[in-house]
């Protein structure tokens, strides 16, 4: 595997690359500016659902706005004024129903108050653009909130995201969660309310947190009724002979249509990055045209899309933030990024026109084998093995360590970490494996249901197992601030967080959460061992 995946940057986990992480003051803009727009039309649909209007729909638009955000901000400038035009039409629409519905209730309607920027055309989008960029970029700029406050607002932003992109997900599979979309609402709704405490903001925040896991939870049981059962399973790491399409991204449902597409054709399809959790699943890694993973490096995506002979299609809630733009690139996204072509309902035939006219993989040359899914029954026997050691005295502390991937090996925190822990310390390792009899090796590969499934199962058998259990988060993605709050939700309280790229996770972010959540920072390997045995003798 170390062959395959040879570009770790120790010092940015999740970047394996020398890579000079940039902040651009427009897209920050770009996103602030959406978000506001959100926000107030949020506040007059839920003016409006106050005074029992049905406002289903507009929940529905707000959750489709609100997806945008989650993908790439580097729109094509006609996309983005049409997005902020939208919105801006939409509020208004919203602000005379509410007036409207307001006298008609004989009461004095509450508006938000008015800026002299109305949005109503392009010009004035543009000069509120460039304002905004001015403001973040001068440190001198009045702030309107208190740092601690505008940390909680980011937060909320992301949990917000993260619910968005789930329930979407979910409606892929025919499920509607009316009561967790109207939460999501409330929630984007509180800085509409600026003088919520900083202490009641972080009660909203951590109420939300049990919605969230909720949303998520059911989403992972409705991939594994789709396409399950898991099962264990080898991933060739392959070039194949022939025409071929890469999936990148995390819509299982969106594979299933490019396989469906090109069943009986002669294309190879290959997983990329998080997608290659979709073999551990029996009906997709039933498919005869899918044949392996192809990744040259971890998370350095330009590299990846460069080197591969065909189209690459990237599922429509997950495109990440691509700086160089090599091959054709395809996506069902409602607003694509620059320079990648859309797909239309559902209609593959131009990636699949533009597969069968590429060059492809020349000849058959087989990397490497990657062990991915588990075996439930080994599950929960493992478990119990775990809980009778821990009851015994055997065990005094659970360290669960990992959680995105394993790809790569070269992580000396997680070496370390492995090599050093104490035997009482029985470590569940999401990373890789070490030759020792504290350490449960899991082939998890991006798959979180099954970190909270032995979480779950672990505080079922022991309720008060979650007193010796720490989670050592040592890799980032955009969901990892959700996972943080279902940690806590869940009743943990000793959460460790690596390092992560600015591009996906901000610096003063990660500090806000070990201010005002008790989130730890990771700092080495022996002396975190340290914190963590140290708080069994407190």
């Amino acid at each position: 595997m170390n062959k395959f995946f040879t570009y770790y940057n120790s010092l940015c986990v999740g970047a394996n690359t020398p890579t000079v992480f940039s902040f651009d003051p427009f897209v920050t803009a770009i996103k602030e500016l959406l978000v506001a727009e959100l926000q107030q039309v949020v506040y007059y649909i839920e003016k409006l659902k106050d005074l029992n209007l049905d406002m289903t729909a507009y929940t529905d638009k707000v959750i489709e706005f609100i997806s945008v955000l989650i993908v790439n901000l580097d729109f094509k400038k006609e996309s983005f004024f049409v997005i902020i035009e939208d919105l801006y039409n939409n509020k208004k629409m919203l602000e005379k129903m509410y007036i409207s519905a307001a006298q008609k209730a004989n009461i004095e309607p509450d508006l938000l108050s008015e800026s002299d920027e109305n949005y109503s055309s392009r010009e004035i989008i543009l000069k509120a653009l460039n304002e905004r960029e001015k403001n973040i970029q001068d440190k001198a700029a009045k702030i309107k909130f208190s740092k601690s406050k505008r940390n909680l607002y980011e937060i909320i932003i992301n949990l917000v995201l993260n619910s968005c992109n789930c329930l979407i997900e979910l409606k892929s599979f025919g499920v509607n969660l009316e009561n967790a979309k109207n939460q999501v609402l409330k929630l984007l709704n509180t800085p509409n309310f600026p003088t919520l405490t900083d202490g009641e903001l972080i009660e909203i925040i951590k109420d939300f947190a049990q919605c969230n896991y909720k949303i998520m939870k059911l989403l992972y049981e409705n991939i594994i009724e789709e396409f399950g059962p898991v099962q264990e399973i080898n991933v060739p790491l392959i070039k194949k002979q022939g025409k071929a399409i890469l999936v990148s991204g995390s819509s299982f449902k969106d594979l299933e249509k490019i396989l469906i597409s090109v069943k009986g054709l002669n294309i190879n399809v290959y997983t990329h990055h998080e997608m290659i959790s979709a073999f551990q699943y029996e009906k997709l890694s039933s498919y005869q045209n899918l044949v392996g993973h192809y990744q040259k490096s971890n998370n350095n995506f330009p590299l990846d899309f460069a080197s591969f002979p065909g189209p690459i299609y990237i599922s429509g809630n997950a495109i990440p933030k691509i700086d160089v733009i090599r091959g054709q690139i395809y996506t069902s996204a409602k607003y694509p990024a620059y320079g990648i072509a859309k797909i239309e309902n559902d209609d593959f035939s131009d990636l699949i026109k533009y597969a069968l006219d590429a060059k492809g993989f020349e000849k058959d040359k087989l990397i490497n084998e990657i062990k991915i899914g588990y075996i439930e029954a080994e599950i929960e026997k493992k478990v119990n093995d775990i809980i009778k050691k821990a009851s015994n005295g055997e065990i005094k502390n659970i360290a669960i360590i990992g959680l995105i991937d394993q790809f790569n090996k070269s992580n000396d925190y997680i070496n370390d970490f492995l090599k050093n822990a104490p035997n009482d310390v029985f470590i569940i390792s999401f990373s890789y494996n070490y030759d020792r009899k504290n350490i449960w090796h899991v082939n998890s590969y991006f798959d979180f249901a099954i970190v909270y499934k032995i979480i779950e199962l672990l505080i079922e058998k022991d309720k008060n197992i979650t007193e010796k259990l720490n989670i050592f988060i040592t890799d980032c993605n955009t969901s990892t601030i959700s996972h943080i709050f279902n940690f806590i939700h869940l009743g943990l309280n000793s959460i460790f967080l690596g390092p992560c790229c600015p591009n996906i996770i901000n610096p003063v972010l990660i500090e806000a959460l070990t201010d005002l959540f008790n989130i730890k920072p990771l700092t080495n390997a022996l002396n975190d061992i340290e914190i963590e045995t140290k708080k069994e003798e407190d």
